[in-house]
This record gives C-alpha cells, structure tokens and sequence, in this order.
C-alpha cells in the first residue's frame, strides 16, 4: 500500500463558538485521517478559543491570537506552519462531507489536476 501524503487542513475562526465544535468534527471524521487541522483564532470575542481548547486530538494545531487581524493574515499564519503535502481550506462555520478529503487527494494523486474543490 503507498503512502497516503498528509493533508493540512487549515480553518481560520473569529467569533464562530456555536458552530466550530460541528466543522472540527467534521474533519476529524473524514475517512481520510492522514492529516493536520490548523486551527487559528483570530482574536475572538466570544467562546470560540473555549471550544478550540475543549478538543485534544494531537493532529490539531492551535494558533491562538489575542488580537483580530481578519482572515488574510490568518490564512497566511497557518499556511507558514503546514507541513502536508496538501492544503485543504476550511471555514469554522461548515461542515465537511466525512468523504471529502479521500475523494480530493484521491483526484489530486492522479497527477493531472494541480487543485480541485
């Protein structure tokens, strides 16, 4: 069996506590599980660090921000500590269907597309 290539899940949040803890299962759950979830609080307001803080899965990585500086910046944070060979873009308000990531590595591993969403 090959090596199945680490996918860097990267969920920027801000002011999102009633629905992160569904978006953060929702990649935990994928039927892909080689992966990383970067978590970035940007300075939220309400309880969102609460619930980052409330999940211990070592596959995610917490970046947690006193201060807001929007979605550009957050983005760029995260993209600076990936280390997968992908890079899968995650709202704090979605939720991922559980085959996501194993149908999108699937068609980027064929070797003819450069993205796919």
């Amino acid at each position: 069996m090959k090596n199945r290539p680490l996918v860097s899940v990267l969920m920027p949040a801000y002011n999102s506590e009633l629905y992160i803890a569904e978006a953060i299962q929702s990649i935990l759950n994928q039927t892909y599980q080689n992966i990383e979830l970067i978590i970035f609080d940007d300075g939220s307001s309400d309880k969102t660090r609460q619930v980052i803080q409330g999940f211990t899965d070592p596959r995610i990585i917490k970046v947690l921000s006193d201060q807001n500086y929007g979605v550009v910046r957050a983005r760029n944070e995260m993209i600076d500590r990936t280390t997968g060979k992908y890079i899968a873009l995650m709202d704090a308000d979605d939720i991922a269907d559980p085959t996501r990531l194993e149908k999108q590595v699937s068609v980027l591993e064929t070797g003819k597309y450069d993205l796919c969403g």
